[in-house]
């Protein structure tokens, strides 16, 4: 933050002296953060900003009263200072510092001054000092938020008379910062502190229900949620599609959701799942390497669904492996219904499994003559069924690691043997039995 008095002025000498009694070391103006922050206390994760009261724009304060000549001159240099202020604030909220600002008439009083930064620094709850930089992670009252944005567009009158029009952008910019801290007030402090955690929170409050981007915005707080959303779903495990992903899956059949998937735009979200899966991040970097390679959307696909046999994979992950190409559902679909590969979802073989999930459950291609059976085909003779071997019994409620089972489609006449892919002509087998039947030569 660049300031008309430079550093190691009086009031910012007379913080530090206070936080060296207290026994606490930091580092200087530290270039490498938003802000160029006065005194960093790493071990902490805390800063303390000592702002001069006029050229920083101390609210209600006598120092920071105006100049009444030139005042257009002197209202667009301090409005960009404040402005510039809150956008430092939002920058290193984002990196996970709690912020205190000191004004230069606070340290006129160092009694009053000492609590103030021993409640700060020695305390776990934040601090509740005033000023257009508040403390990061504090959790902000929203109707003392509303108070202020009100106030301050009504200030906004006097400007729109004016003919500047930087003026005007300028005076606008803290009411941003206000709607991002309004936003980011609704929920809690203690359920949710940052703006990751705002955006789960809000997901996880209306799964399977659309979210538009707008929202996780202001809940958020911050113009960076579409990163965050990311991270939900790579980093955490997370089961959030976006609008995109949910019509791809929806036209090829595997989102049987009473959700208007037609209506989803671009930068709309659905959370699946409020089931999280840990073991996501490791799949994603492994995911990343796949999607560099040279090759089909196709070979891609059924490369990673091999590394991850009887692992279930989120839509998501098949787009993000098919370089976001649109036709990844298709290729899932072409997998299992032309060339064998026994991959189940919800609708085709595993009713267990959660929406938008897919699963290979076994490393082997079906015989030849029982790959080209329709998906409808196949739900069909799974529903009618039961979801249950018509010859052991198995269904998946019995699935365990030592007995991996899945269901497969058999013809009782053989396909080669003019057998149609019917209903009348098929019958729902465990892979077990399925392979028995070939060997003994029952059908095909």
């Amino acid at each position: 933050m660049s300031r008309v008095s430079g550093s190691n002025t009086g009031p910012e000498i007379t913080v530090r002296k206070i936080i060296h009694r207290m026994g606490l070391r930091f580092r200087l103006h530290q270039r490498n953060l938003p802000g160029n922050p006065d005194i960093v206390l790493p071990r902490l994760k805390k800063i303390v900003f000592v702002n001069g009261c006029f050229w920083h724009g101390h609210r209600n304060c006598a120092r920071a009263k105006r100049p009444s000549t030139n005042t257009e001159f002197w209202n667009v240099k301090i409005e960009g200072n404040i402005a510039r202020d809150r956008k430092n604030e939002a920058a290193l909220t984002d990196m996970g510092w709690q912020v205190l600002v000191v004004w230069s008439c606070e340290t006129k009083r160092p009694k009053q001054l000492f609590e103030k930064l021993d409640v700060f620094l020695n305390d776990k709850s934040h601090s509740r000092g005033g000023g257009p930089m508040a403390r990061s992670l504090e959790q902000h009252d929203p109707e003392s938020v509303r108070v202020e944005l009100i106030e301050l567009l009504r200030n906004f009158e006097l400007e729109l008379s004016r003919g500047d029009l930087r003026s005007k952008v300028l005076s606008l910019v803290p009411a941003h910062s206000l709607l991002n801290k309004l936003g980011s007030s609704l929920i809690p402090h203690e359920q949710a502190s940052s703006a990751r955690d705002r955006i789960i929170n809000y997901l996880l409050r209306y799964p399977l229900t659309i979210i538009s981007g707008s929202e996780l915005m202001v809940v958020g707080g911050i113009g960076e949620w579409a990163r965050r959303v990311r991270e939900l779903r790579v980093e955490f495990g997370w089961q959030i599609v976006s609008g995109s992903t949910a019509k791809e899956m929806d036209k090829e059949g595997e989102f049987p959701l009473d959700v208007d998937v037609a209506t989803m735009c671009q930068d709309d979200y659905l959370l699946l799942n409020v089931k999280q899966d840990r073991d996501a991040a490791f799949r994603w970097n492994k995911a990343n390497e796949i999607r560099k390679r040279s090759g089909s959307i196709q070979s891609k696909v059924l490369e990673y669904l091999r590394l991850n046999v009887g692992i279930e994979i989120s839509g998501e992950e098949l787009r993000y492996v098919s370089n976001n190409k649109s036709e990844w559902a298709r290729r899932v679909r072409e997998l299992r219904t032309e060339q064998g590969w026994p991959i189940a979802t919800k609708t085709t073989g595993m009713p267990d499994l959660p929406i938008g999930v897919y699963v290979l459950a076994e490393d082997k291609q079906a015989p030849e003559h029982d790959r080209k059976i329709p998906d409808h085909v196949r739900r069909t003779v799974l529903q009618r069924d039961d979801y249950k071997c018509q010859s052991c019994g198995w269904h998946q409620e019995k699935w365990n690691p030592a007995d991996p089972r899945h269901l497969e489609a058999h013809h009782l006449m053989q396909h080669v043997k003019g057998g149609a892919n019917t209903e009348e002509n098929l019958v729902t087998l465990c892979n077990i039995c399925h392979d028995r039947k070939h060997t003994r030569g029952e059908g095909g």
